[in-house]
């Protein structure tokens, strides 16, 4: 979803900065890296709660766009070249792909109702 958002982004700045898909891959990897960090961390210590998770939900996005925005608008040069983010980010949408239909069995991929792994046809 983020990467079709920064698809419409794109159409609005094109032109006007030099790193929009730097700070765009930035903030696509910080999201989900968010997510599944504070969701670990506070299961560690407190129940499940789908107002917490929600509420990282809502932080993830608005941290993402925000490191986003903060680099994208950054003076001098990027650090980051825009084959090297292009390239980052679709790694992450392979990977997304493959990880849907064939993941490792491993427990952050398990269903917890059904048990199994992966979209069952």
């Amino acid at each position: 979803m983020a990467l079709l958002y920064a698809l419409l982004e794109h159409r609005h700045l094109r032109g006007r900065t030099g790193r929009f898909l730097p700070a765009k891959a930035v903030g696509i990897y910080l999201m989900p890296l968010f997510i599944t960090s504070s969701f670990y961390l506070y299961r560690a210590f407190l129940e499940e709660s789908l107002a917490l998770d929600l509420s990282i939900f809502v932080l993830a996005v608005a941290t993402g766009q925000l490191a986003s925005y903060r680099l994208m608008v950054r003076r001098g040069p990027s650090r980051i070249s825009a084959r090297a983010s292009l390239l980052a980010l679709a790694l992450l949408a392979g990977l997304f792909v493959v990880f849907t239909f064939s993941p490792p069995h491993l427990p952050i991929f398990e269903d917890p109702t059904s048990g199994g792994y992966g979209i069952r046809a």
